[in-house]
């Protein structure tokens, strides 16, 4: 029995908010627009950044065609990457769970509805991107979460089997992540770090975990394995 667990990316293993405000915030700034919140880009976060952009310029009353939106997301992204990831950190303990995991024989993989590109920077920055046997974007695949899809094109190349007795896990602090997860016909865990638990706990997951510490004892709980 193989045993795969997926993570999403920002909200679970790294606060990268600060950076994409600077972002976003640049970009607004050079359309004339005033800046947002970090409470404000919060609730935008979970769809990619094409859909992030589209909130930001909307919740500025601005309404650009889709044409004009890929011009603007590629904006941001390059303005993103320019922030050489300044302010992104791991939450608390997330490397130490991580390479107990790893140790103890999980395959671990990112599932994220970012780019693929800054996903890899910030792993490699960070310096846990050797612990991810595949790192995937929301530019990876035809899809994004919520499809499942995309968590299945992410286990195809972890080399799980969907026939067998392998156990497959999806780790996030979105609807976006539970639903794949439920879509994909694998177990979800919600997480809260930092924040309020309240939407963890409406996700509908197997298990919320509001600290790293606590998800190896969450994995147990829902499939019967020692995670750690």
């Amino acid at each position: 029995m193989a045993k795969f667990i997926m993570f999403d990316l920002d909200g679970t293993l790294i606060d990268g908010v600060e950076d994409l405000l600077v972002a976003m915030n640049g970009l607004l700034d050079a359309h004339g627009l005033s800046a947002i919140t970090r409470h404000d880009i919060e609730a935008m976060l979970g769809d990619g950044t094409w859909m992030l952009t589209k909130r930001a310029f909307a919740k500025r009353d601005q309404t650009p065609d889709d044409a004009t939106l890929d011009e603007l997301n590629i904006d941001f992204n390059n303005r993103y990457v320019e922030t050489d990831y300044a302010y992104t950190r791991l939450y608390e303990n997330a490397e130490n769970v991580l390479r107990q995991l790893k140790a103890d024989g999980w395959t671990i993989a990112l599932a994220s509805n970012k780019p693929e590109g800054p996903c890899k920077a910030i792993l490699n920055k960070l310096g846990i991107a050797e612990l991810f046997t595949v790192i995937a974007g929301g530019n990876s695949f035809e899809v994004k979460k919520p499809d499942g899809r995309f968590l299945h094109f992410v286990l195809d190349q972890l080399g799980h089997k969907p026939d067998s007795d392998d156990i497959a896990i999806m780790v996030g602090d979105h609807a976006n992540d539970v639903n794949s997860a439920r879509d994909a016909n694998v177990h979800a865990i919600a997480v809260a770090f930092e924040v309020d638990d309240t939407r963890a706990n409406s996700l509908g997951a197997d298990a919320v975990v509001t600290a790293y510490e606590n998800l190896p004892e969450a994995i147990k709980s829902i499939t019967g394995l020692e995670a750690v």
